[in-house]
């Protein structure tokens, strides 16, 4: 991957929302249904009713014990009456301020605001403890008082608790990660009903693109919504690992430092936790060449035959006499010190890798393909669906092996215009999303499908996508299944 590569367009990839919902199964003409069935429906609603209270307790439980988390100081803070005015837009809000932007899972809502950090609070490694804001929701009139206590300062990044009370009833809390000026978070809702998905940064304007950002994506979601469609469940049989990788700044050894590759994974690792069920997420941010060799073991040592592994990687990428090599934080600008990462080496960690499922995403500068159907989105009606949930299922059933790349054997692009991420991880990114906005579980064969066609037009760089013949693929495919989507 080099910085300076020309820039290439993103085609935005939108398609349709699923919406769908128990009760929807419940309204039947009472004449088609016998006694029997209207009773055992009756009961399954009843089950049904009491499962959605002891699940609300339980939230509200959950709720409390974070509470209790909250210091004195923006308990203080958010628990006092707003007498801020509703800011109707990004640029309103005040100079020299932390900016955040975000949506709500649960709702249509999106949000925006500011938090300021208290310099009367005591500093932790440098930073203010606490920090106090005021964010704003789209419906133009909901705010809220906002505040965020440092939890914890590890070797450049920044942990903290993060919550806040609305003017219209609604309570949230969760946490933060922060890397220099940026960051992300999520939060809970107190009636756990809503989840609150926000980055933020010191710069307004990258807040406001973000914010621009996502209206688009509503919009272009709320276009299509086709109701009443047949649900999509899958059942895997172990668990979903992900080992995420991404190398921006390289030691000074003449390598140009990277945009992408960490804000990549770190947006990937947001989604993931958000809206897939995934056991543990490693993460290997600007990583030696040691530290990747480590993270490949570690992860071997976790995983069984039963599970589903993604292993992805954004970074440098070069080829000496016909090899491919990843190039590590550490690794020099000439080959033969032997601090490059070959692939023939990464090919014996990846098949040492007890998994039923591995899916390789490499978003890397030359290393294509050196490692030895149906269109989800296109789901028109109920007979298609059903189809395709039983392809899934067999996808799911039968072992799998694939890689796909961002390019094949050339140079590719680090960010794409107008963003800190790039046109590849855009790309995933946004199918991952569509996945899960629709209720749709997502085959690595249409992420692949719908990555190679935002880069349409771009004859300077091709994704590629290809099951390694060493690696006894047998028919499956890896699935992304919404958590929504889980039997």
């Amino acid at each position: 991957m080099f910085k300076n590569y020309k820039k290439v367009s993103v085609l935005v990839l939108t398609s349709i929302f699923l919406f769908s919902s128990v009760e929807a199964n419940w309204i039947t003409k009472k004449s088609d249904k016998s006694k029997e069935v209207i009773k055992q429906e009756k009961k399954q609603k009843t089950e049904w009713i009491k499962l959605k209270k002891k699940e609300i307790k339980k939230n509200k439980e959950e709720f409390k014990k974070e509470e209790k988390k909250i210091t004195n100081e923006v308990k203080s803070w958010i628990t006092k009456k707003s007498k801020s005015k509703f800011l109707k837009s990004i640029e309103e809000l005040p100079d020299g301020a932390i900016y955040f932007s975000g949506y709500s899972d649960g709702s249509n809502d999106l949000f925006y605001g500011y938090v300021v950090p208290d310099q009367n609070s005591e500093l932790v490694n440098g930073f203010y403890k606490t920090s106090k804001g005021v964010g704003f929701f789209s419906d133009g009139k909901t705010i809220c008082q906002i505040g965020s206590t440092v939890l914890i300062v590890d070797s450049g990044e920044l942990t903290s608790r993060v919550s806040g009370n609305c003017s219209n009833g609604m309570k949230f809390a969760g946490k933060t990660s922060q890397t220099k000026d940026k960051g992300w978070g999520q939060a809970k809702t107190n009636d756990g009903k809503q989840k609150l998905n926000f980055e933020f940064n010191v710069n307004k304007k990258e807040i406001a693109k973000l914010y621009k950002s996502n209206i688009v994506k509503e919009k272009t979601i709320a276009r299509n919504v086709p109701k009443n469609k047949t649900k999509i469940n899958l059942k895997p049989n172990g668990k979903y690992y992900a080992l995420l990788i991404g190398n921006s700044n390289y030691n000074d050894n003449g390598w140009d430092d990277l945009v992408s590759p960490v804000n990549d994974i770190n947006s990937i690792k947001l989604v993931l936790d958000r809206s897939y069920k995934f056991e543990k997420i490693m993460m290997v941010r600007d990583g030696t060449k040691n530290e990747i060799f480590k993270a490949f073991q570690d992860l071997s040592k976790l995983t069984t035959t039963n599970d589903y592994v993604l292993v992805y990687y954004s970074g440098h990428g070069m080829v000496k006499a016909e090899q491919a090599y990843w190039i590590p934080k550490d690794g020099s600008l000439e080959w033969g010190n032997g601090d490059w990462i070959n692939i023939n080496e990464l090919n014996i960690f990846l098949t040492e890798i007890k998994a039923h499922h591995l899916a390789l995403m490499v978003d890397s500068c030359f290393v294509g393909g050196k490692f030895k159907g149906i269109n989800v989105l296109d789901l028109e009606d109920n007979n298609d669906r059903q189809t395709i949930n039983k392809n899934l299922q067999d996808n799911l059933n039968l072992r799998s092996r694939s890689v796909l790349s961002s390019g094949s054997i050339g140079q590719v692009s680090d960010t794409a215009p107008n963003s800190k991420n790039s046109i590849f991880a855009l790309s995933f990114l946004n199918m991952l999303n569509i996945s899960e906005k629709q209720s749709i579980p997502m085959n690595m064969r249409s992420i692949a499908f719908n990555i190679q066609n935002a880069f349409a037009g771009n004859y300077n760089q091709k994704p590629y996508y290809y099951h390694p013949d060493t690696w006894r693929h047998l028919g499956g495919d890896f699935i992304f299944i919404p958590k929504k989507n889980l039997k």
